[in-house]
């Protein structure tokens, strides 16, 4: 009697606690968002998952949406979620931990390429960002600016290199609904991991990706990235006074190999070093850490990189100010770091587009 009600015990915190199985067959796609909410972003990941609501996925597609919010909101337990026809239906519950780290990350993509296997995936990345930077040395080095880091769990971020070796399979698109995360250092180290990666060299909005007007071209056969950009660009356009504030960019990761072989070979980085002072900037303020890196490029005058461009980014849009403050007048669409001091020069060294390059641009 006591080892058949010990039984039902584990059995109910099984399905209570964790992933059953799914007989789900295969489907075309299956898409992950990601939410990192444990956060001042709780209530705006809510509004999100209210856009995707109002959205179709069309048939033998799967959308999926991982949430794990702060401990003070009402429902604190991180959750996967199936959204379908217009209805959100709860898949798995897991104990509470820090979603800002490469395990759960790769724990919760794995639960759902196994319950939802596709012919391809999708991934949604949502939360703060800070670019390539790691764990919290964005904030130190620019004290007076807000808070934003990808990630951010309870004060928990995800370094790149970490998020790297979570994601478990080429994907066929990451997209960052973040601030930041259209930087070269990111998206180099992310090349093998996704076709496509979709991201602002600036801040985002705390408004995010318009949901509803995109979730359903994520699930196209031949998927019209300039189309989901374009939407995004949209509906910031749309808006007035400050929050008329969008960059965007949308990058191959094809042909990234070949840009940083050729940085190498053909540029005198002496040379450059300082040029960023005239570059196309994405921060507000003279403490700036991020330019644009084909801006900077041009600026070599080592060879011709629009061929570069046009085979990486494939679209590229932005508003003529950021925040009324930033003037926006060349971006490409992608960042480089550029130092102040040292202090950040072992850390960068661990990055493949440093050790594939050589570059690092100094203030």
């Amino acid at each position: 009697m006591y080892r058949t009600y010990r039984l039902i015990i584990i059995l109910f915190a099984i399905l209570l606690w964790g992933c059953g199985n799914n007989n789900t067959p295969i489907a075309n796609r299956t898409v992950l968002v990601y939410m990192a909410a444990d956060n001042n972003l709780y209530r705006n990941a809510i509004k999100d998952i209210k856009e995707m609501l109002q959205a179709t996925v069309p048939a033998n597609n799967n959308l999926l949406v991982y949430v794990d919010a702060p401990a003070a909101s009402s429902d604190s337990i991180p959750k996967l979620f199936e959204i379908k026809n217009n209805k959100i239906k709860e898949i798995c519950r897991y104990n509470k931990h820090n979603s800002a780290s490469g395990e759960v990350l790769s724990m919760v993509l794995s639960d759902a390429m196994r319950l939802y296997p596709a012919i391809d995936f999708g991934l949604v990345l949502w939360s703060h960002g800070t670019g390539w930077l790691p764990q919290g040395r964005y904030d130190e080095i620019k004290a007076n600016s807000p808070q934003y880091s990808f990630g951010l769990d309870n004060k928990q971020e995800m370094e790149i290199i970490e998020l790297e070796k979570a994601l478990p399979t080429k994907l066929k698109f990451i997209i960052f609904d973040a601030c930041l995360m259209s930087n070269i250092e990111t998206i180099y180290q992310l090349r093998h991991k996704a076709d496509y990666i979709i991201a602002s060299p600036t801040e985002i909005l705390i408004a995010g990706f318009p949901y509803d007007k995109i979730v359903g071209l994520l699930f196209a056969h031949n998927i019209d990235y300039q189309a989901i950009a374009e939407n995004y660009m949209k509906y910031y356009k749309q808006q007035t006074g400050v929050l008329q504030s969008a960059t965007i960019a949308v990058v191959a990761t094809k042909h990234l190999s070949e840009l940083a072989h050729n940085i190498r070979s053909g540029i005198n980085k002496d040379s450059i070093l300082y040029l960023h002072q005239d570059s196309q900037k994405y921060e507000i303020g003279d403490n700036a850490m991020f330019y644009d890196l084909f801006d900077y490029l041009q600026q070599a005058e080592t060879q011709n990189w629009e061929q570069y461009l046009k085979n990486i980014v494939k679209y590229n849009d932005f508003t003529p100010f950021f925040l009324s403050k930033l003037k926006i007048a060349k971006s490409y669409g992608i960042s480089i770091f550029v130092h102040h001091g040292d202090t950040l020069s072992t850390e960068y060294k661990k990055l493949d587009w440093y050790t594939d390059t050589g570059l690092m641009l100094r203030k």
